[in-house]
């Protein structure tokens, strides 16, 4: 993952949750839902990412052999 785009998807992930504890902490349970959705919705792109990342990185060490 490039550095830009892990900063972008910090930086958001971080919004999120800010916004996910505001909701829960007001009591909009319906809002805190939809700030959840997307809060996974980046981490399981940020753990998919490091998969492949990981394969990559294999399949380079493999050829260097």
């Amino acid at each position: 993952m490039p550095l830009r785009q892990f900063i972008v998807t910090v930086i958001f992930t971080a919004i999120e949750t800010y916004f996910f504890n505001r909701s829960i902490l007001t009591g909009d349970y319906l809002i805190a839902i939809f700030w959840a959705f997307l809060i996974l919705r980046n981490l399981q792109t940020a753990f998919v990412l490091g998969k492949i990342a990981d394969a990559i990185e294999d399949q380079i060490k493999k050829r260097k052999k």
